[in-house]
């Protein structure tokens, strides 16, 4: 009467049906998705990295969400670029990488 149903067996990854063939090792590792688009050093690296550990500590987000939340912020600082510049967060090269398209898998 209240719409909620039951699956049973109930266990705790009922609803996780999309991650089951996903493995830990992706869900841990994240730095792969910076390579192609982050400074390689400076702060936006380091803030990045640490973007990383958060993320592969948190066990409710998906791998999808995960790479959504890693690219959320190449955008913004895609944005906010001449303030990178001018505050010299980051180089001309690293302003050139951060600036190009990326093609990641989806």
């Amino acid at each position: 009467e209240q719409g909620k149903l039951w699956k049973f067996p109930i266990d705790n990854e009922y609803g996780l049906e999309e991650e089951h063939n996903v493995g830990f090792h992706e869900h841990i590792f994240l730095e792969p998705h910076l390579e192609p688009w982050c400074p390689k050093t400076g702060p936006v690296r380091h803030f990045m990295e640490l973007v990383c550990v958060g993320l592969s500590k948190n066990p409710w987000l998906t791998i999808e969400e995960k790479k959504r939340h890693i690219l959320w912020f190449k955008d913004y600082f895609t944005e906010k670029i001449d303030l990178l510049k001018e505050t010299h967060a980051i180089d001309e090269v690293a302003a050139d990488q951060l600036t190009k398209p990326l093609e990641i898998e989806q």
